[in-house]
């Protein structure tokens, strides 16, 4: 099996390139990882991680991203190579950022999967009695109704904004430790729930933004996200239908589960709540472990690693702006 992607979370490592193979080592000199160039798809440096230059041209000549964060996730900058065959896409794309049917069809489908997914989760808990959510369902399900019919972006942003919240109340319920979250918050988040959450997500974004890239489209021009300087919106689009099965059901795993505790949390001044490095190292861990593993793959109905599903996402849209809206489904994870 592909490695695919690394995660390097030891302060101080350095990446050499020996022959053909990445080699990371300790400040110890302690070989963290050694693999094959050919193996890597990806590389995220957390916090304060060298990397020679022969490295780096070494990543550049194979197409190899490298996504630097600081050591709690946020974002700092990243080094890629544009895809030099996808003009024709681009201009297909910027044509249909214009095209205001076939952006409300397209956020249509991303809101309507979102929600669906948060559906299935929460009848799914509700029916095993695991949480009590038969309101939490309902609305839900009332919400994906409305969704479907929504005749602007501006209604489908409240419809989405509103089922997030039905969705996180009954998240909580299913929550087995009390670990003061009570809805979801952000910059800084306030509890070491939406700390994971956040630190995830951040994951899943630059997934989401490697294999937009890697499939020749702009990142920059969304359908449901409004377009910003600065801020790749389309992978706000995209990632939505993978938020819950990439993230949030870890989340809940290592909650429930008590590997971690609220002693694994440090609550900053201005109130916010950052990991410590054992938190830092098992969510990295834990989500290299998700995004390798295999399900179920409903347009080619079989069971590939879900790194590849986020791949196959992404040209499954670049296949829509070219041909059609109806070349796009987001994935919805039944249980």
């Amino acid at each position: 099996m592909e490695v695919g992607t690394i995660y390097i979370t030891t302060q101080g490592a350095k990446l050499t390139k020996v022959g053909e193979r990445l080699v990371v080592r300790s400040k110890e000199n302690k070989i963290i990882h050694d693999m094959p160039f050919f193996k890597i798809r990806q590389i995220f440096c957390f916090g304060t991680i060298e990397v020679s230059a022969q490295t780096i041209f070494q990543l550049m000549y194979r197409n190899i991203d490298l996504v630097y964060l600081t050591k709690n996730g946020r974002f700092k900058c990243r080094l890629s190579n544009l895809n030099e065959k996808s003009v024709l896409s681009r201009i297909a794309q910027y044509q249909r950022s214009q095209d205001e049917d076939f952006k409300l069809k397209m956020a249509r489908k991303i809101v309507v999967g979102k929600l669906s997914n948060y559906r299935n989760w929460i009848m799914y808990k509700n029916r095993h009695g695991v949480i009590e959510a038969n309101n939490e369902a309902f609305a839900i399900n009332q919400a994906i109704n409305l969704g479907k019919k929504a005749e602007s972006i501006d209604e489908l942003m409240g419809i989405e904004g509103n089922g997030s919240k039905i969705y996180f109340k009954a998240f909580r319920k299913g929550l087995k430790q009390n670990l003061n979250f009570f809805e979801r918050n952000r910059r800084p988040p306030r509890d070491p729930v939406n700390a994971m959450l956040s630190f995830g997500y951040t994951i899943l974004y630059h997934k989401v933004l490697a294999a937009i890239e890697q499939a020749g489209i702009d990142p920059f021009l969304a359908n449901l996200h409004s377009n910003q300087n600065s801020r790749p919106s389309l992978v706000l689009d995209l990632m939505e239908e993978f938020r819950h099965f990439v993230v949030d059901n870890m989340v809940l795993k290592l909650v429930n589960l008590a590997q971690v505790r609220a002693d694994n949390f440090i609550y900053t001044a201005d109130k916010g709540v950052i990991m410590n490095d054992y938190a830092i190292a098992l969510i990295v861990k834990e989500m290299q472990a998700r995004l390798g593993n295999s399900f179920y793959y409903p347009h080619d109905g079989k069971k590939i690693e879900l790194q590849e599903q986020i791949l196959k996402q992404a040209y499954a849209y670049r296949e829509a702006v070219n041909k059609g809206v109806e070349y796009y489904e987001p994935l919805v994870f039944n249980r």
